[in-house]
């Protein structure tokens, strides 16, 4: 009897979606899981930073990959029901924002994504309302909402919704 030892470990593949700011890099590059019914497609396991209209956890088709191995997400196939919200700190501060959404929503309903040492995106997850964790990361910012031309701003949370990704190209 032979017995052949397979690995829980689910390696990532990396995808991409266009990013529709002619100011900003023109794709954001992420990680995904393979799924393994269906070749052309995964599961988004990044949370978005540039892009509206994907979330953490949804079942996207994708094209072929380019010469760096990156395959472009070409559409949403199955919404997850996560939506995302950016947060803009002040310098320094966004792991202090992360443990204080940490801190007041359950652990299992948020995934977060440091862009850089101010810009947080936070995934929350379709049990808890994002309204009250966008609450939560104003109130610990201390947005003005008569001034957000400066300093911290919270965004409104961005949901997925199933079809082709604006700007999409078949790889």
């Amino acid at each position: 009897m032979r017995t052949e030892l397979t690995s829980t470990h689910e390696e990532t593949i990396r995808v991409s979606a266009p990013v529709n700011e002619p100011e900003l890099p023109s794709l954001e590059v992420m990680h995904a899981l393979a799924d393994p019914a269906d070749h052309g497609q995964a599961v988004l396991v990044n949370v978005p930073v540039l892009v509206d209209g994907i979330n953490y956890g949804d079942l996207v088709r994708l094209g072929s990959e380019d010469e760096c191995g990156v395959r472009p997400i070409l559409e949403v196939v199955v919404p997850s029901g996560h939506v995302h919200f950016l947060a803009a700190s002040e310098p320094g501060e966004v792991l202090d924002l992360a443990a204080e959404l940490e801190r007041t929503h359950p652990a299992y309903a948020l995934r977060m994504e440091a862009a850089s040492e101010s810009v947080l995106s936070v995934s929350v997850h379709p049990d808890v309302d994002p309204e009250d964790v966008v609450v939560t990361a104003a109130a610990w910012l201390r947005v003005d909402p008569d001034d957000l031309e400066e300093g911290p701003a919270v965004g409104a949370p961005c949901a997925s919704e199933a079809g082709p990704i604006a700007g999409a190209m078949a790889g």
